[in-house]
């Protein structure tokens, strides 16, 4: 092995080693070289290196083992050892927050603006306001700034170019160059669901699945798709566009401008828009009902509401087809269904089943398994937080 091969080797296996403490959380050093498949030597060798340099450390007091000889020692990331921002950009509101090197995410600044009317310029200048009040926050003791990352609702090109959002009226333009230019930092883009899916594979106990879809219900209707263990997209940025797929020919109008996609049916805004028409329900935006109005909705359909009951049975009836087609297409291990719209999920799963009983032969059912994930935390923003910090090679 030449000098070139030893040095890229070393690279891949501190990267390997980091990866696996942001994943599994803290470790020994010995548990480590199961997960990474290093001898204990090579382990030794690349976390004191790691240490010397920072960005790992030993728990204070942190021991594992209750047998005989020495406890364990554990190590961890140093979250301080570096940081990224992320931005988060949806219909109607921008949030952006720090995130660290062991992947924790701080505070996170909202703006609410009518994002329909921005400019591609007056879009950049949000982002970059937005930004610069966020390095200023980073503590003191923070080590370096190593990026910036970019969850879109919208088709993404080549991680750069916006195609399409719902959120915006321009197309096709350039969001991160302008603002790579401006902090002299890497700046990558990415679909929002894209970011979601990335989130919870980044999970332990989801590590070993290789074909996992994750549909992501709320103001619209995503999907990130794991494939092969890799994430699946698109030249065009329009990859997975799951929500945009047709439940019925000439059915409502969807964000889209197209009618009878299955968002038209599930999305938040079309729950509400249809309820609002039958209900003496409050005025809200209309593309973007809130959490409050959304979960008293839920709450009605709970109740027995003949006509809440009624919508969530149609969106979960819609739901159903999709997925029907999405198995039978492509077939994955397992479908999550997350976003704040799982809050109804239980109003929408019963029609959902029978929809995916009518529209599949057993054989394909059983072949996926299909649950809801809790949407307790913000998985748009970690996601991207772990797409950034995934360059950080540690070399």
């Amino acid at each position: 092995m030449d000098r070139f091969e030893q040095e890229h080797s070393q690279n891949q296996n501190r990267h390997r080693i980091l990866q696996a403490l942001r994943l599994h959380g803290p470790l020994a050093r010995v548990d480590l070289g199961s997960i990474v498949s290093l001898s204990p030597a090579s382990v030794s060798s690349i976390t004191g290196d790691l240490i010397r340099d920072g960005l790992i450390r030993e728990v204070p007091g942190g021991e594992s083992g209750r047998g005989r000889g020495r406890p364990k020692v554990l190590i961890e990331l140093t979250p301080q050892a570096a940081c990224m921002v992320a931005v988060k950009l949806s219909i109607n509101r921008i949030e952006v927050a720090l995130g660290d090197f062991a992947g924790g995410i701080g505070p996170v600044a909202v703006r609410a603006l009518n994002t329909l009317e921005l400019t591609g310029e007056a879009l950049i200048g949000h982002f970059a306001d937005m930004i610069d009040a966020c390095i200023k926050s980073i503590p003191a003791d923070f080590g370096p700034l190593t990026g910036i990352g970019l969850a879109i609702q919208g088709l993404v090109h080549k991680n750069e170019t916006l195609v399409w959002s719902p959120a915006l009226s321009i197309r096709n333009h350039n969001i991160a160059a302008p603002l790579a230019e401006r902090f002299r930092l890497p700046v990558i883009a990415m679909n929002d669901a894209d970011c979601i899916a990335l989130s919870i594979r980044h999970r332990a106990e989801l590590e070993a699945i290789e074909n996992l879809a994750v549909v992501m219900l709320g103001t619209g209707v995503g999907m990130g798709l794991i494939l092969g263990g890799r994430l699946h997209s698109a030249s065009s940025g329009a990859g997975a566009e799951f929500g945009h797929t047709k439940y019925q020919i000439d059915g409502p109008l969807c964000h889209c401008g197209r009618r009878g996609c299955i968002e038209s049916f599930v999305g938040d805004y079309a729950l509400y828009r249809d309820a609002r028409s039958m209900l003496d329900l409050p005025n809200t935006d209309a593309l973007h009902p809130s959490e409050e109005q959304m979960q008293a909705l839920v709450d009605l359909a709970q109740s027995g509401h003949p006509v809440a009951t009624s919508l969530f049975q149609q969106a979960g009836r819609a739901l159903g087809y999709g997925l029907s087609n999405l198995i039978a297409l492509i077939g994955p291990d397992l479908i999550l269904v997350t976003g704040s719209g799982v809050r109804g999920y239980e109003q929408m799963e019963p029609e959902m089943r029978r929809a995916l009983d009518e529209a599949l032969v057993d054989t394909l059912l059983t072949q996926t398994e299909i649950r809801p994930y809790p949407w307790t935390a913000d998985l748009t923003i970690r996601g991207i937080v772990l797409q950034v910090l995934d360059g950080v090679r540690g070399g």
